[in-house]
């Protein structure tokens, strides 16, 4: 697509939105721009806002997400396959973090338990690492919503292999 029709697009689309439809634009703009800058790695993380806390102490991260409509399924809340992807890219991050920096990891295996809904304006999920063994390694994940209340376990198991460079 041609930079002249996706700004025409743009422009007519934003042209007729609502405001809802207007803060999520803002949200996906910003999305990449944090992409961009190189804030964030990957799209994914830059969309979801995802701010990292790794306690060294405990040997375990936490991602907190911030909720938008855009994650929300038809009902209106947090949709399970994001729930997933928050899952997974919270224990995959931290099986990397454990690895020396020309391995990393993919996963091969998730199992999500969804509990409760996901309502609220943020969600954390703290992952655990389980087993780290030479060429697999377990992890342990954890959905919270702002009230503390659990709404989604996880394990994964994750493939060591070579970083390509």
């Amino acid at each position: 697509m041609r930079k002249l029709d996706l700004r025409e697009d743009w422009g007519n689309y934003l042209k007729e939105a609502t405001d809802e439809e207007l803060a999520e634009a803002a949200l996906l703009l910003h999305s990449f721009k944090r992409k961009r800058n190189g804030d964030y790695s990957t799209f994914v993380g830059a969309l979801f806002g995802m701010e990292r806390d790794f306690d060294e102490e405990n040997g375990t991260l936490t991602l907190t997400v911030q909720n938008s409509t855009l994650l929300n399924n038809s009902i209106g809340i947090l949709h399970g396959g994001l729930t997933a992807t928050i899952l997974d890219s919270t224990m995959g991050t931290l099986a990397n973090n454990s690895l020396p920096d020309d391995k990393a990891v993919v996963t091969t295996e998730m199992k999500v338990n969804f509990l409760k809904p996901g309502i609220g304006d943020a969600f954390r999920c703290v992952a655990n690492i389980i087993h780290k063994g030479s060429k697999i390694i377990v992890v342990e994940g954890k959905v919270f919503s702002e009230n503390h209340k659990l709404i989604a376990h996880s394990t994964g198991s994750f493939f060591i292999i070579n970083r390509k460079r």
